[in-house]
């Protein structure tokens, strides 16, 4: 699943949310899912999720419904940046999946997801 999720350019329709939250798109047919009827209370920053046939990565932790594939240690909103928000309306993006030592060395965050 995770390598076909990174097989393709995603466009980033619009941000919202929360600050730096691009929905994305479109996946393939395939590979889309609805939203979870109870939302997770707490999801970890940078996770990277599919509901329907949009993906995106949560900027910070926050409640969230949608299925996480795995995590990004790419921080998506910084104050500090110029450009407060990493991705604009209009950006192409694509995801390239790491392994878990390579995620730890860019500072991802390895808290245990919460348990709907």
């Amino acid at each position: 699943m995770i390598r076909r999720h990174c097989a393709r350019d995603y466009c980033a329709f619009a941000l919202g949310f929360a600050p730096g939250y691009a929905f994305m798109g479109l996946v393939e047919e395939s590979l889309a899912t609805p939203r979870l009827e109870t939302p997770r209370q707490r999801v970890p920053a940078g996770s990277v999720g599919i509901a329907e046939r949009q993906t995106a990565i949560y900027p910070m932790r926050s409640p969230g419904g949608w299925n996480i594939l795995g995590r990004t240690a790419v921080k998506l909103f910084d104050r500090e940046r110029e450009e407060i928000s990493l991705f604009q309306p209009g950006d192409r993006v694509r995801f390239e999946a790491i392994d878990r030592a390579t995620f730890i060395d860019q500072g991802g965050d390895v808290t245990p997801m919460e348990e709907r």
